[in-house]
């Protein structure tokens, strides 16, 4: 079943059958993936600033794959088989859902709409290969067996000595799971944090809100958790080795949200914000039949 997020669906499809001008400097490539052409009726990469870059709808298009753009559209998640990478506007580090990351040989950038990432990086994602004809002006990607990270910096591992686990990511000391039930009175979201690892974890925030709960609908979002308290400034959480700490909040107005396709994912509020892998409300229908 395609799971191509209708953030893209409406206003993104109609976009992909409008020609685009590429910025004066930008030379733009066709695409082929597995000998078939990508494109419709024009071009689906550039090559910039001597970087190829592929249009980040039609990528997740071709593999099948998820995407969610979030503040504002300065962080895009694109995910493929399972496994997701999370990019920053302008930025040329990515980050895995693993926690390992990926120094990219360009930043991400938004041109008249669109927003492109480094094919080589939708490639890594997708475990398959590319290569650029610089002459025919064309791209070729092939479908590969699934993610792959072999290219991937990992994270450098924490010394025994250490007694505190503060180097790791989230994702690799963290077991974040997010789970729904609904009734007459509406969305009941919550998520359970535990510590995995055999230490104390200690994980910092720029504010007072450390983790979100964000429900998107078809793959936009459409509600978030609120602060519940009244505290300012930075904050950290700790956990000891086991430990679990539950974030949870309701959202009564899921009853007139509408039908579709539900996700549920817990953000966390950090300087790049790091959203865990969606969780699918299929089960759980909106409006007054929703059960829990």
């Amino acid at each position: 079943m395609k799971r191509f997020a209708a953030t893209v669906l409406v206003g993104v499809f109609l976009s992909v059958l409008a020609p685009v001008a590429a910025p004066a400097a930008d030379v733009v490539y066709g695409v082929m993936l597995g000998g078939r052409p990508l494109d419709r009726l024009h071009g689906s990469a550039l090559n910039h600033d001597g970087v190829t870059y592929i249009n980040v709808v039609r990528a997740v298009r071709a593999y099948d794959g998820l995407l969610t753009f979030s503040n504002g559209g300065s962080v895009v998640r694109v995910t493929v088989s399972g496994r997701s990478l999370l990019y920053k506007i302008g930025s040329r580090m990515a980050q895995f859902d693993n926690g390992s990351a990926i120094k990219l040989s360009g930043a991400p950038f938004s041109y008249n709409g669109d927003t492109y990432v480094t094919v080589a990086s939708i490639a890594l994602l997708a475990g398959g290969r590319f290569s650029v004809d610089k002459v025919g002006r064309v791209v070729n990607l092939s479908r590969g067996s699934g993610p792959s990270q072999a290219q991937a910096t990992q994270l450098p591992d924490v010394p025994e000595s250490n007694d505190l686990l503060t180097d790791l990511s989230p994702l690799q000391a963290l077991s974040i799971k997010p789970s729904a039930t609904a009734d007459a009175t509406g969305l009941h979201a919550r998520a359970e944090i535990t510590n995995t690892t055999a230490k104390p974890y200690v994980l910092n925030f720029p504010g007072p809100e450390q983790f979100v709960l964000v429900v998107a609908r078809n793959g936009t979002e459409v509600w978030t958790s609120q602060p519940t308290g009244t505290a300012k400034g930075p904050s950290t959480l700790r956990l000891q080795p086991g430990e679990t700490t539950t974030v949870s909040q309701d959202w009564p107005g899921f009853l007139k949200a509408g039908p579709g396709r539900y996700t549920l994912r817990v953000r966390l509020r950090r300087t790049l914000p790091l959203d865990t892998s969606p969780v699918w409300l299929d089960a759980i229908a909106p409006g007054p039949s929703a059960s829990p």
